[in-house]
C-alpha cells in the first residue's frame, strides 16, 4: 500500500475523533442545571473549548466532499474510471440508509406508542426532509440532521459527477478541465455565502430559525470546500516535504482560531462555520496531500478500529443518552463531577453499542451491494449458464 493511499485511509480517524467529541459535548449539554440552566464548566477554558466543538460537524461535510468527490474528479480529468450515478447512490444508500431507518423507526415508535402518532415527523425523517423544518429538524434523533444534509449533497454530487465525466473529458486541454472543476465548487461556495448574507442581513431570520441555518444550502460552502480539496488531490498536488505539510496544517489551525475569535467578536455563526470548514480542510489537506503516512495518532490501532464504527456511534449516542436518563442512571445535572460521569457512562454504553450495530447492521447491509454489478444493475445470476435440457418426448 502506498503512503498516499495509506494516508487517505487514515483520514477516517478524523471522523472517529469528531464523533467521540460530539458524544462528549452532548453529555456536557445534558448537564445544564436549573434554575438558570447554567453550564457546569461555565467560565473555564474547557467550557469554551466544548462550546466550539460544533465545528467538528463541519469536518463530516469536508470529508464527504473530499472522499466522495475524489473518484469523480479523477474520472473528469481522465485519470480514473467513470462512475455511474446509480452506482454511487446505491453504495451510499446501502452504507447509510439501513442503519438510519432502523434508528429512526425504533426511536419514533418508542416516542409514539399510540398510532398514528406524529406521522409528519416520521415522513420528514424517512425522506430526509426534516432539515427543512424548524420544528422537526432536531426531533426524534437530533444528530440525524447531518444525514439529511448529506443526502442532499449525495444527489448533487451524483449530478455534478455525471456531467463532469460526460463533458469535461471531451475538452482537449487539461487546464480547461481543471479551470471548470475549480470554478464549480467556488460557485457553490458563492451561492451558499450569498444565501447566508440574504438570511442574515436582508431577511434577518432569528437564531432559532434552525432550518435556515442548518439546511443543505447553508452548509453547501463547507461541502464545496471539501470538493476543492478533491480537485487538488486529483490534479496531483502534493506537499514537497514535511515542512510544507506542517505549514499547511498550522495554517489550518490558524484559520480555525480566527473563526473562534470572530465568533466571540459576534460574527454571525453561519459565517464562522465557513472559516471552520476552510481551516479543517487545510488540516486534512496536510495529510491527504502528503506522500507520507500522516500523523501517528491516525494510525493508532484503537483509532482505526473506532473509525469503523464512527457512524453507528454518532447515530446511536443520543438514543443511548435518552435511555440512560429514562432509567435514572445518570447523575443529577450540576457543577463538578456530574458531567464527566455522564460522559463516561454515555461512552461506556454508546461505544459497545456502536460495535454491535456495525457488525449486526452495517456489515450485513453492505452485502446488498453484491446483488448489483459494477454498473449498478441487478445481477443476472443465471447469465452464462447452459439452459436446462429439454425433456425428450
Amino acid at each position: 500500500m502506498s503512503g498516499q493511499r495509506q494516508g487517505r485511509f487514515n483520514l477516517e480517524g478524523y471522523r472517529a475523533l469528531a464523533a467521540v467529541v460530539v458524544v462528549i459535548f452532548h453529555a456536557y449539554q445534558h448537564n445544564r442545571y436549573p434554575p438558570q440552566w447554567l453550564w457546569p464548566l461555565d467560565g473555564t477554558l474547557a467550557h469554551h473549548a466544548l462550546m466550539n466543538v460544533d465545528m467538528l460537524v463541519d469536518m463530516f461535510f469536508v470529508l464527504s466532499g473530499f472522499l466522495l468527490g475524489l473518484p469523480y474528479a479523477k474520472a473528469a480529468l481522465g485519470v480514473g474510471r467513470p462512475r455511474p450515478a446509480r452506482v454511487f447512490l446505491l453504495r451510499r444508500a446501502v452504507r447509510l440508509i439501513p442503519l438510519y431507518l432502523i434508528v429512526v423507526l425504533i426511536v419514533w415508535a418508542i416516542s409514539n406508542p399510540v398510532l398514528p402518532g406524529d406521522w409528519r415527523d416520521l415522513l420528514l425523517h424517512l425522506t430526509f426532509m426534516h432539515v427543512w423544518s424548524d420544528e422537526k429538524i432536531f426531533y426524534t434523533n437530533g444528530p440525524a440532521w447531518t444525514l439529511g444534509v448529506e443526502a442532499h449533497f449525495y444527489v448533487l454530487l451524483a449530478v455534478l459527477g455525471v456531467l463532469g465525466q460526460r463533458y469535461l473529458v471531451r475538452l482537449g486541454s487539461r487546464r480547461a478541465r481543471l479551470s471548470i472543476m475549480v470554478a464549480v465548487p467556488v460557485a457553490l461556495v458563492a451561492i451558499s455565502l450569498g444565501y447566508k448574507a440574504w438570511a442574515v442581513y436582508v431577511m434577518r431570520f432569528p437564531v432559532e430559525g434552525w432550518s435556515i441555518w442548518f439546511n443543505p444550502v447553508a452548509k453547501l460552502d463547507v461541502f464545496a470546500i471539501g470538493l476543492l480539496l478533491a480537485v487538488a488531490c486529483a490534479a496531483g498536488v502534493r506537499w514537497p516535504n514535511a515542512v510544507a505539510r506542517a505549514a499547511v496544517g498550522l495554517a489550518g489551525g490558524g484559520v480555525i482560531a480566527l473563526g473562534v475569535w470572530q465568533r466571540y467578536e459576534h460574527m454571525p455563526d453561519t459565517f464562522t462555520h465557513t472559516l471552520f470548514g476552510l481551516g479543517i480542510t487545510l488540516v486534512i489537506a496536510a495529510t491527504a496531500l502528503s506522500t507520507g503516512p500522516g500523523p501517528r495518532w491516525l494510525r493508532w490501532r484503537p483509532m482505526v478500529s473506532l473509525s469503523l464504527v464512527s457512524y453507528s456511534l454518532y447515530i446511536w449516542h443520543e438514543p443511548a443518552l435518552r435511555l440512560l436518563d429514562t432509567l435514572d442512571l445518570l447523575p443529577t445535572p450540576g457543577p463538578g463531577a456530574p458531567f464527566p460521569v455522564t460522559a463516561a457512562l454515555l461512552l461506556g454504553l454508546s461505544v459497545p453499542l456502536a460495535y454491535l450495530s456495525y457488525w449486526m447492521i452495517e456489515v450485513p447491509a453492505t452485502r446488498i451491494a453484491a446483488a448489483f454489478d459494477d454498473d449498478g444493475r441487478p445481477r443476472d445470476y443465471y447469465h452464462g449458464l447452459d439452459p436446462a435440457p429439454r425433456a425428450r418426448s
